[in-house]
């Protein structure tokens, strides 16, 4: 299936912290571009609808004349809202925005999901993986509102796929992390601290990889209409063996494939590479600097 040659581009969510960086990127490769969200942009030269995502008739009145939208608008995690509004704001979000893209013939939408769908990031219950690297063939176990939003987000992309020939693209980023000064603090004391953050598998991308991303995704020829692929950095955030990381947290788990060499990523985004030609640029050194 031939990528789109698309122009006009509408992102939800745009003034987000991870919208933000959508948007740049796709300004600075010739898009005309508009934000859907309920702040500002930062960016002057885009065009800003002042929409809820969860008002469906604004949402498609905000939509008529682009040819493609990139859906980032929604919920980041299930920390710091009640698990309903999580899922309530997650879920009918992508399905609104699904719907109104149906509506006006738009035949590509990129949606910003995560790789919480595996469940490992924010599980109560034990569990580990079943193999590594993990890959799009891993099953998805939540146990979390925000992980389950994710997974039936997806299930709506592909659905609407099947019904309208649209494609549908799912890029499942593990933390983001922002290539800002104000968090570069945190995110070092994380690395000091890697052995309590072992859910999700030390694994991590750049705001700006996250980025470029969603703009290949855009672009991309595909073969079919609904896929969905990890995007991640190169490698884990500890700096670590990766060998040595599952041994030590999860040695249970056959860490011996000839896919793990050094501290490469334990989520591959080996699929992403193939098929949307995706190479992260930025490491951890790159983010603090």
């Amino acid at each position: 299936m031939a990528g789109t040659a698309v122009r006009r581009v509408l992102v939800t969510g745009g003034s987000g912290a991870v919208g933000r960086y959508v948007v740049e990127e796709l300004l600075q490769h010739g898009y005309a571009v508009g934000v859907l969200d309920r702040v500002a942009p930062q960016q002057a030269q885009v065009r800003f609808h002042q929409v809820d995502i969860l008002d469906l008739d604004a949402v498609s009145a905000a939509m008529a004349g682009y040819e493609a939208v990139v859906h980032v608008a929604g919920i980041p995690h299930p920390l710091n809202d009640p698990a309903k509004r999580v899922f309530d704001v997650n879920v009918n979000g992508t399905f609104n925005t699904l719907q109104a893209a149906a509506q006006h013939g738009i035949n590509r939408v990129v949606m910003t999901s995560s790789e919480s769908t595996l469940g490992f990031a924010f599980m109560t219950q034990p569990m580990v993986p079943l193999y590594a690297p993990v890959d799009e063939q891993h099953p998805n176990r939540p146990q979390d509102p925000y992980g389950l939003s994710k997974v039936v987000c997806e299930q709506i992309c592909q659905s609407y796929s099947a019904r309208y020939g649209m494609v549908t693209i799912c890029l499942r980023a593990p933390w983001i992390w922002l290539p800002e000064a104000s968090q570069r603090d945190f995110y070092r004391t994380l690395v000091d601290d890697y052995g309590n953050w072992n859910k999700n598998l030390w694994a991590f991308v750049d705001a700006r990889d996250v980025a470029m991303a969603h703009r290949l995704a855009l672009e991309a020829p595909l073969e079919t209409h609904h896929e969905a692929f990890f995007i991640t950095a190169a490698d884990n955030w500890t700096g670590r063996s990766s060998r040595e990381l599952l041994a030590q947290f999860y040695p249970t788990v056959d860490g011996s494939s000839a896919l793990i060499n050094g501290t490469q990523t334990l989520i591959s985004h080996a699929k992403a590479a193939r098929l949307l030609e995706y190479r992260p640029r930025h490491g951890v050194k790159d983010v603090l600097g």
